[in-house]
C-alpha cells in the first residue's frame, strides 16, 4: 500500500515578499519541503494577505488579516487572526501543526493559543527564534534556531535545534567598503534601533572623522523612526532590500551593527560572516556565533556601543571567521525538519532525535 502523506499546517504571520528574517527562513524552508518532500507531506501555509504563493507543492492560505505586515497595528485585526488560528488548530485535520512562537507570546491570548494547541488532535511544533517566549515549556514539541537559544530556554522540554537556512550565492568580487556602518532588518523597537541611534549620536560627538550609519529594512515604527533619523547627522534610512540582495550590499559597508539582545540567530549576522565583514553585536549574538571577536561585542548599548563604533573606525573591514555553514544548508535544515515531523506524527514509528 502507498504510504499516507502527512498533512502539515504551517502558521507564520509573514512570508516573502514581506521583510524579516522569519519570512525569509520560512520562504526557503517551504520551497525546499514542497519540492523535495512532496511524497511525504501535504503542506498548507496559513499566513497574512499579500504573501507570495510560488512554492511548488505548497498550498497557501493568506486569509489572515495584515497585522505583522502592516505599519499600523490594529487590535481588531489581531483578534480576528487569533480566532481563525484557533479554528484551524482545532479543526483543520492536520497531522502536524508547525506554528511560529510569536502567536504564543502574549500573556493571556498566548496561553489561549497554547491551550488550543494542547486540545488539538494534531501534533504541535512551536518554533522559537528569539528570547521573547514566556509561556509553558511542556505539552508540545519545540524548535530552537541555535544551541545557545536552546540553553537559554533550558526549562523547556521536548526541544530540538534546527538551524536557520541559508542559501549562499557567489558574492561580487573586489568591492571596496565605504566608511559606513549598516543595520539590516526590521526596524522595530524590540530590535534595538532606537538604542543604536542614541549610541550613534554619542559616538559622533566623540569622533573627529565619524562613520556614517545607514538603515535597511521594513519600517514597522513609521514616523517615529523616520523623524528621528532625519534629525541625526550622518544617519539615513535607505528603504528595504530584496532578501537576496542583502549579502552583496553588506560588502559595501565597513561593518554591520546588530543591536538586538533578543534574537537567537540573526540571519544578517550569518550573511555578514559570509561576506567577511566586521560585526558589532550584542554579546548574546556571540554566544550563538563564538567566532565573532569578543572585542566587538557589547552588553549595554548606551555605555559600550559608542566606543565599539569608535574602534571600528581604524579596524580592517575584512575578517576571516572560519565559520562552518554546513548546518545552514537548506537541504540539511529541511531534512532535519522532515525527520521531526515524521517522528512526532501520530501513529508513526519514532526515531531518536538529537536534542
Amino acid at each position: 500500500m502507498p504510504k499516507t502523506r502527512l498533512k502539515v499546517l504551517c502558521i507564520v504571520s509573514i512570508m516573502p515578499p514581506y521583510q524579516g528574517g522569519a519570512a525569509v527562513d520560512y520562504g526557503i524552508i517551504l520551497e525546499r519541503l514542497g519540492a523535495g518532500f512532496n511524497r511525504d507531506f501535504d503542506i498548507r501555509v496559513l499566513t497574512e494577505r499579500g504573501c507570495s504563493k510560488e512554492a511548488e507543492g505548497v498550498i497557501y492560505d493568506d486569509s489572515l488579516l495584515n497585522y505583522d505586515s502592516a505599519p499600523t497595528k490594529k487590535r481588531a485585526r489581531q483578534a480576528l487572526n487569533y480566532l481563525k488560528i484557533i479554528r484551524e488548530v482545532l479543526f483543520s485535520g492536520s497531522n502536524v501543526v508547525h506554528i511560529h512562537a510569536r502567536y504564543v507570546y502574549g500573556r493571556y491570548i498566548g496561553r489561549l493559543i497554547w491551550l488550543a494547541l494542547l486540545l488539538s488532535p494534531s501534533k504541535v511544533v512551536i518554533d522559537i527564534r528569539d528570547r521573547f517566549y514566556g509561556n509553558f515549556g511542556f505539552g508540545h514539541n519545540f524548535i530552537f534556531c541555535s544551541d545557545d537559544l536552546r540553553e537559554f530556554y533550558g526549562w523547556i522540554e521536548n526541544a530540538v535545534v534546527i538551524q536557520v537556512p541559508l542559501a549562499l550565492k557567489p558574492l561580487r568580487s573586489a568591492v571596496e567598503p565605504a566608511r559606513k556602518l549598516a543595520y539590516f532588518g526590521t526596524i522595530a523597537a524590540n530590535k534595538g534601533v532606537l538604542e543604536l541611534l542614541d549610541a550613534y549620536v554619542a559616538y559622533r560627538k566623540a569622533s573627529e572623522t565619524p562613520l556614517e550609519l545607514d538603515f535597511y529594512g521594513f519600517n514597522a515604527m513609521g514616523a517615529v523612526f523616520t523623524d528621528r533619523v532625519s534629525h541625526i547627522e550622518g544617519a539615513a534610512y535607505r528603504g528595504y532590500l530584496l532578501p537576496g540582495d542583502v549579502p552583496d550590499r553588506i560588502l559595501e559597508y565597513k561593518a554591520v551593527v546588530l543591536p538586538s539582545a533578543s534574537e537567537g540567530m540573526p540571519r544578517v549576522c550569518l550573511e555578514a560572516l559570509y561576506a567577511s565583514r566586521m560585526i558589532l553585536c550584542h554579546e548574546s549574538v556571540r554566544r550563538s556565533i563564538p567566532c565573532i571577536p569578543e572585542v566587538f561585542t557589547f552588553r549595554d548599548a548606551a555605555k559600550e556601543l559608542p566606543g565599539l563604533i569608535k574602534k571600528a573606525e581604524s579596524a580592517d573591514a575584512d575578517f576571516s571567521y572560519g565559520y562552518d555553514f554546513t548546518r545552514h544548508d537548506p537541504d540539511v535544515v529541511c531534512a532535519e525538519l522532515a525527520e521531526l515531523y515524521m517522528w512526532i506524527a501520530p501513529g508513526r514509528k519514532r526515531k531518536a532525535v538529537t536534542t
